[in-house]
């Protein structure tokens, strides 16, 4: 038998020694938790404060970038799809009933699109928009209506027209913002977005995704995505983590994005919502001052400040929302009377939890022991004994693949074709990254799916040196070095056939591998390695470890 690098062996036993030294070291901890506890408390309300207030003011900046991407996700996904349609497609701006059979199952989809619009840049325009339980188009086209003129058409709900007629209009749509930011898309950032502003049409506040591309004559086109934002924002304000937080979008420039109802307006109508640009006049409304506060300190992104407001002390955090590039902000506020109901309710919380412990340590240690003994025969199998190798892999070939156990029948040969191949070798890796990123375990190579024993001659390895040297590189090359003293190899004969045992410890931090420059995160699900994408992969780790 061979082995590299001599793993850290895990040996249970519930022998009364092993016992006797847990109920010790258990109660030193809970001891030694009471005396932190006692010290931690004493300091904690004058030390921790800062601590609570951006725990708080981070919670719901948090949630307000889930809802916002929960609410403009499907949004920005279907301008991306339509796009790619509409080249499919050839759509132009007078192709209005294929346009209206696209378009309203997504605008009944996502109610916060309230128009989209097709524009190219010899000055036709195709807008489309609600109209009541209707569908109302705007069509704007110089050479068959004029400069100064425009067709509408009132569309049934299953795109039936109802009438048309045309109306005078300098609406020129090459000179709207939202058409000169959609020219300027690009592979990188295909849709961009407006910062907020009031609709030409509807006189709604809110903001409109852009995407362009040119047709074989060079005709540019510009699809756009008009996005209220007053609705949302009243969805976002019901985001709070706490009861008395306050959660609203701005502008960069600092105009409020209101829910509808709300009152001054500069920009908008009572029932839609609309902007507030604050000012001098001084107004009843905690929001208005934050951001009063915020511009006039000249104060940076994501940064907690406090401000003082008729004798209360509050705290606030704005930031920009990543899905529209910086172009909308959104900003939270907590008053600080919350934070020192936190605060003492946390104190009590402690007091109560040091009595309780004081009382209930020495039942906690013996459930802990009894506890922890039971669990500890249950942890999953990562090393095989060398005193009874032989039976210890026939017992795991009989339990067959699982979360910590997988079997390869080579170490780099792919007996389909008969040739050593990269894909194979990669295969098995996978394997040693789930596990060390799971709960560790045990690869088997020589081994059938079926537990079959086939030995690795067809490797043709000139010998065991060979086979340790090609492991290491593999190692070095794929998972790094470093986690080298988590990984054994042994290299036994079981049957009169060479087989190989890779034990693999859990790692205590992430494990990826690395191939044609790529990055991959596996874990184990099953018998299965699963690569996880990058936001799984940040949620798995943060719980993780």
């Amino acid at each position: 038998m061979t082995n590299i690098n001599s793993p850290l062996k895990t040996l249970l036993s519930t022998s009364n020694s092993v016992k006797n030294r847990l109920t010790r070291d258990i109660t030193l901890l809970v001891f030694l938790l009471i005396s932190v506890f006692l010290i931690f408390s004493y300091f904690y309300s004058k030390q921790i404060q800062n601590e609570i207030t951006q725990a708080i003011i981070s919670s719901s900046k948090e949630q307000v970038i889930d809802k916002n991407h929960r609410i403009f996700d499907p949004i920005s996904n279907n301008l991306s799809l339509s796009r790619k349609w509409a080249e499919l497609e050839k759509l132009n701006t007078s192709k209005n009933n294929v346009f209206n059979k696209r378009f309203i199952p997504i605008m009944e989809t996502l109610p916060q699109i309230s128009s989209v619009i097709l524009a190219t840049s010899e000055g036709d325009e195709y807008f489309f928009t609600r109209e009541d339980d209707n569908w109302l188009s705007r069509h704007t086209n110089p050479k068959e209506y004029g400069q100064n003129s425009v067709k509408w058409q009132l569309w049934s709900s299953n795109n039936k027209l109802i009438k048309e007629w045309q109306a005078n209009s300098d609406y020129a749509p090459h000179k709207r913002p939202w058409y000169q930011l959609g020219l300027t898309t690009n592979n990188e950032f295909p849709i961009k977005w407006t910062t907020p502003y009031s609709f030409y049409t509807q006189q709604i506040p809110g903001v409109t995704g852009v995407t362009h591309w040119k047709d074989e004559n060079n005709i540019t086109y510009v699809l756009a995505f008009d996005v209220t934002l007053s609705e949302i924002a009243q969805s976002l304000s019901s985001s709070n983590s706490t009861k008395k937080d306050i959660s609203y979008l701005i502008s960069p420039n600092g105009e409020i994005i209101l829910p509808p109802g709300n009152l001054p307006l500069t920009k908008g109508t009572p029932t839609k919502g609309g902007l507030f640009i604050p000012g001098e006049d001084k107004t009843n409304y905690i929001i208005f001052d934050s951001v009063n506060n915020w511009l006039t300190s000249q104060s940076k992104l994501d940064q907690a400040i406090s401000f003082s407001r008729n004798g209360k002390l509050w705290w606030y955090k704005i930031f920009a929302l990543d899905t529209y590039h910086n172009s909308i902000y959104a900003g939270v506020i907590v008053p600080e009377t919350e934070l020192f109901d936190i605060i003492n309710d946390n104190i009590k919380f402690i007091l109560s939890g040091i009595t309780i412990l004081i009382i209930m340590t020495l039942i906690m240690v013996n459930v802990l022991v009894k506890k922890y003994a039971h669990q500890l025969k249950d942890v999953p199998k990562t090393s095989i004994s060398s005193d009874d190798f032989t039976n210890e892999v026939y017992q795991l070939l009989r339990l067959g693949e699982s979360e910590t156990l997988e079997f390869k029948s080579t170490m780099r040969k792919n007996l389909k074709t008969g040739k050593n191949g990269k894909e194979i070798e990669i295969a098995w890796l996978k394997g040693l990254v789930g596990f060390m990123n799971t709960h560790g375990g045990i690869l088997l190579i020589g081994v059938d799916d079926d537990a079959n024993i086939l030995g690795i001659d067809e490797d043709e390895f000139e010998n065991e040196d060979k086979i340790l040297l090609h492991f290491k590189n593999l190692l070095n090359q794929h998972i790094g070095l470093e986690f080298s003293n988590l990984i054994n190899l042994i290299i036994n004969d079981i049957e009169g056939k060479t087989i190989l045992v890779i034990e693999c410890q859990r790692a205590e931090r992430p494990t990826f591998l690395y191939n044609k420059n790529t990055e991959d995160f596996y874990i184990r699900s099953g018998p299965s390695s699963v690569k996880l994408s990058i936001s799984k992969v940040l949620r798995y780790v943060q719980n993780r470890y």
